[in-house]
């Protein structure tokens, strides 16, 4: 009964093996493999060549007191380039998004000098993502200003006064909040509330064919779809970036008042705020909130009409998140070697 046991359990394995290879087999045709013998010899000739090659290069090493040194470092070098391969291939296709970036807001700014590039469609769908990104940003920008006011700006305040250092209450509320805070939290409203919005439709739009079918009817998908969404990013970036700077300033004020650490009016505490900044901040800091708001738009619809036949939403929604944080990050950091 054992040896019986054993048998059928044998038999089962053949059977199971058997049946894997032919799932693998048929996964290979669905791939567009028809001769798999062919396909499996191409494969081993290539790993016999590799291993050719890998020998007339230990080959050529001349004998010496470190040729054992420089055949370690070539063995190393050959089997670290497929992982050099992959982590070469992701930076260029970084890179390559940027100078796309780059290029789709040049034709954006040239293309909207033209009187001919606002149609009424143009016009149209303009307010329509801008109705979407201030309408639909509002709340989240508000309750996040009221956030950052409660947890910043009325913390700067208390200690500060606690310190005795009340004058530098509006240089440092400058510096922390309204050059670097509120434009990176707005940036991530904007991609998160829109951004990835965009992303969807415009795959939807790519995979679904209307893009072609836009150009065949002679319309550019690019004036059509990209530029007015840029430009709606970027009057919606500057309009929440205002309403989170003066929310977050005017929390901060009424909970510090409340508490009796500020005796100020209101007038005479964002009069000491305005008189902080300097005359690079009053240009410097909405041309964040402008050039963020106009680099998300024109990466999130990039990113949604570049997408590939293997892209689905679990891969292309986190690229496009991805893409966004990279590019808030970049301007904030250019505008900080500004400042």
């Amino acid at each position: 009964m054992k040896h019986l046991n054993g048998f059928e359990q044998k038999s089962f394995e053949k059977q199971d093996d058997k049946n894997r290879i032919e799932t693998m087999l048929a996964d290979l045709n669905k791939d567009g493999i028809d001769d798999v013998e062919q396909y499996v010899k191409n494969i081993r000739n290539r790993e016999s060549q590799e291993t050719q090659r890998l020998s007339f290069r230990l080959k050529m090493v001349e004998e010496g007191r470190f040729a054992w040194l420089q055949k370690i470092a070539i063995i190393i070098l050959w089997y670290l380039l497929p992982i050099l391969y992959v982590v070469g291939e992701k930076t260029r296709s970084y890179f390559r998004f940027l100078l796309g970036v780059l290029a789709a807001s040049w034709g954006i700014l040239v293309e909207s000098a033209s009187p001919i590039t606002w149609r009424r469609t143009v016009k149209y769908e303009f307010k329509r993502s801008l109705g979407q990104v201030v309408c639909g940003g509002f709340f989240s920008t508000f309750f996040t200003a009221t956030l950052a006011g409660l947890a910043v700006v009325s913390q700067a305040i208390f200690w500060l006064g606690a310190a005795g250092l009340t004058k530098m209450t509006g240089p440092i509320l400058i510096t922390v909040l309204v050059r670097e805070v509120a434009p990176i939290l707005v940036g991530m409203i904007l991609l998160g509330r829109n951004g990835i919005l965009t992303v969807t439709e415009c795959s939807l739009l790519a995979m679904g064919g209307q893009l072609k079918s836009l150009t065949t009817m002679g319309i550019d998908p690019f004036i059509t779809i990209v530029l007015p969404r840029a430009w709606a990013f970027t009057i919606g970036s500057f309009t929440l970036g205002m309403i989170f700077g003066t929310t977050s300033l005017f929390m901060g004020y009424v909970v510090t008042y409340a508490l009796g650490t500020m005796q100020d009016s209101i007038w005479t505490f964002y009069s000491n705020i305005l008189s902080a900044m300097s005359v690079a901040d009053y240009v410097l800091v909405p041309l964040k909130f402008v050039v963020m708001g106009f680099m998300v738009g024109v990466g999130s619809c990039i990113t949604g009409m570049n997408v590939k036949v293997d892209d689905e939403p679990s891969t292309l929604l986190p690229k496009g998140f991805t893409r966004g944080i990279m590019l808030i990050m970049v301007v904030n950091i250019l505008f900080t070697l500004d400042f």
